[in-house]
């Protein structure tokens, strides 16, 4: 017996135990008891199965209390617009998401599993203010904040070289505390402002400019206008870049690009490199979750950018280019969802304030010390 049989078995087993139920299950097909088993301990949660069309198929008894108790029923009109859209395009894109929800005046975390034309539905308490996370994001701020004061002295004393290996530590440290924090941190409100994809993009841009990386911007036309927080946005575009820079190899290139899509806008980062591995593709959507998400090979860096996407009640996907490279797809609404489910880059925020490039953060996995030489 396959492996992904053998836990499909054991699942249901264990569905029936815990819930005193298996209704959900008859006649489940193994593809869909398999997504079922990569569901947070689904046995725990609501699940509910949709169509592509998000008529919900069949669903748990506790899955009837939180979304409705009825045989055959859409889901349009119980969750936001700007949700039922990521499902779709999850669907469509055959593309695993997690995003935040409030139900009965309570946020979960929906995760959204593509299987057999739908995908399943599991739903999540979201997770209590982790104070130990935060707790330990200050200290190690404070950490890196010292570093650079270090450094600017170093500096003082002509000693440039060793002030820009100061600076480079301090930006990553900054760019592991801003993503844990990120993934594992408290819940707050984004900075919802009117943003212009044009001036995100030649933002984006203009920073990796000052580092001496070039990018192809395609811009759109005529400009697209949408409800986000843009310095957590542009964060998520340079860790697309840095990823970028950091598989594609030596003589890479990379454009930078934004569309309308349908009721959404879509920021493009793709590059002509070496491409994505199949096995990296399988495993991005929780790299950071395993335990061999070692420095090095599962980092933060793209269950980051999804979780902004997310935040955004959006999605971020991956195309393999037919000759080479790979193309990664931030796609959020153009106006906003519940600020209610949505989380704060507040913290990342209050760095650059403090003078800090969001380029200097994000691309400090990939550049080296004489980047952060000054004078």
């Amino acid at each position: 017996m396959k492996l992904e049989e053998r836990n499909s078995d054991n699942f249901e087993r264990a569905w029936g135990q815990r819930n005193g139920t298996k209704a959900f299950f008859d006649g489940l097909s193994r593809e869909l008891l398999y997504a079922a088993c990569k569901g947070l301990e689904a046995p725990l949660h609501p699940m509910a199965y949709v169509s592509d069309q998000l008529m919900v198929l069949r669903q748990t008894d506790t899955c009837c209390n939180l979304l409705a108790d009825a045989g055959f029923y859409s889901i349009e009109g119980i969750l936001p617009d700007a949700v039922c859209e990521t499902i779709r395009q999850c669907i469509g894109t055959d593309t695993e998401q997690m995003i935040p929800v409030v139900l009965l005046e309570k946020q979960w975390e929906m995760r959204i599993i593509p299987a057999e034309q739908g995908a399943l539905l599991v739903f999540a308490a979201a997770a209590q203010q982790q104070i130990g996370v935060t707790l330990a994001a200050s200290h190690l701020r404070d950490s890196a904040q010292s570093l650079l004061l270090q450094a600017d002295l170093l500096s003082m004393q002509n000693m440039p070289d060793a002030a820009a290996q100061l600076r480079l530590q301090a930006m990553r440290i900054l760019r592991q505390v801003n993503h844990m924090q990120l993934l594992a941190g408290a819940p707050e409100m984004l900075h919802w402002e009117q943003c212009s994809a044009r001036k995100l993009l030649n933002n984006v841009a203009e920073q990796l400019a000052a580092h001496d990386i070039h990018v192809i911007l395609s811009a759109p036309q005529p400009d697209i206008t949408f409800l986000a927080d843009k310095n957590l946005l542009a964060a998520a575009l340079l860790t697309l870049v840095s990823n970028s820079l950091r598989h594609g190899g030596p003589e890479v290139h990379v454009v930078l690009s934004a569309e309308k899509y349908g009721s959404s806008v879509s920021f493009g980062v793709a590059d002509d490199g070496v491409g994505i591995s199949a096995q990296a593709l399988e495993r991005m959507n929780d790299t950071w979750r395993r335990p061999d998400a070692l420095p090095g090979r599962w980092g933060l860096g793209i269950p980051y950018a999804r979780k902004i996407a997310a935040m955004h009640s959006g999605l971020l996907l991956f195309l393999q280019g037919k000759e080479g490279g790979t193309s990664a797809h931030l796609r959020i609404p153009l106006e906003a969802a519940s600020a209610d489910v949505l989380e704060s880059g507040s913290d990342y925020q209050t760095m650059l304030a403090s003078g800090v490039c969001a380029a200097d953060i994000e691309l400090s996995d990939v550049l080296e010390a004489a980047a952060y030489r000054r004078g």
